[in-house]
C-alpha cells in the first residue's frame, strides 16, 4: 500500500493570521529621539507609514524607508494573532499538512522577530519564505492552496491553478466575481480544503 502524499498549503501572516494593519493604524508610537528625527519629522513619517505611502525618489534606502521598516518591525512584534487562525494552523499540523508561511516581509531583516512571534503564538510551520508574488511562488513550488489577503493574489490565483482563500476585508469589495473564496472564520477554510 502506497503512502498518502503530503498536502501543502501556503499561508500569509499580516492581516491573515494577525491584525497588522489595525496595529499600525491605531497603535501608539510615542516620539523616540533614538530615531534621529525631529518630533515634527517623526510625526509626519508616522502618518505616511500609517497611510502606506511609498517613499519619494529613486533610492532604495532612505531615512523614511528605514523609519518605515522600524515601525513595521514594531508592529510585527505587537500584532495580535487571530485565535481562529492559530487553531487552524494547529489543525493543519495535526492533520499532516506541510505548512509554508509565505510573507512579503523583508525576512533578511525581520526573520528573527517573525520566527519569535510564530513561536510565542503557538503557530506551527515547516518553511518560512519571503515572496512578493505569491502566485508565482506557489506555482513554482507546486503549492495548490494559498490563504492570503492580497487582492492581486486573490484575483489571479485561479488563472495559475492556485486556490486562494482570503479573510474578507473592506479592500476586497472591488474584487472580480468568483475571485478566490472569502471567509469570515478559518472554520470555513477547513471545510473547503477537505473537499
Amino acid at each position: 500500500m502506497g503512502t498518502v502524499p503530503t498536502r501543502t498549503i501556503a499561508v500569509d501572516l499580516d492581516d491573515t493570521l494577525n491584525d497588522f494593519t489595525e496595529t499600525l493604524r491605531h497603535g501608539r508610537f510615542p516620539y523616540d529621539a533614538g530615531h534621529g528625527l525631529s518630533p515634527e519629522t517623526f510625526g509626519r513619517y508616522l502618518e505616511c507609514v500609517r497611510n502606506d505611502e511609498p517613499g519619494a525618489g529613486d533610492l532604495l534606502s532612505t531615512e523614511y524607508s528605514f523609519f518605515r521598516y522600524k515601525i513595521h518591525v514594531e508592529c510585527y512584534r505587537r500584532a495580535r494573532a487571530r485565535p481562529d487562525g492559530v487553531g487552524f494552523m494547529q489543525w493543519l499540523r495535526s492533520n499532516g499538512w506541510r505548512i509554508v508561511i509565505c510573507t512579503q516581509r523583508d525576512l533578511r531583516r525581520a526573520n528573527g522577530c517573525t520566527r519569535a512571534w510564530l513561536e510565542e503564538n503557538g503557530i506551527p510551520f515547516d518553511h518560512l519564505f519571503m515572496a512578493f508574488n505569491k502566485i508565482v511562488f506557489c506555482k513554482a513550488w507546486g503549492i495548490g492552496r494559498l490563504v492570503d489577503d492580497d487582492p492581486f493574489n486573490i484575483a489571479h490565483g485561479a488563472e495559475y491553478g492556485v486556490d486562494v482563500c482570503y479573510p474578507v476585508m473592506e479592500k476586497h469589495r472591488s474584487l472580480p466575481a468568483g475571485a478566490g473564496r472569502g471567509f469570515r472564520t478559518f472554520e470555513e477554510v477547513k471545510q473547503w480544503i477537505q473537499e
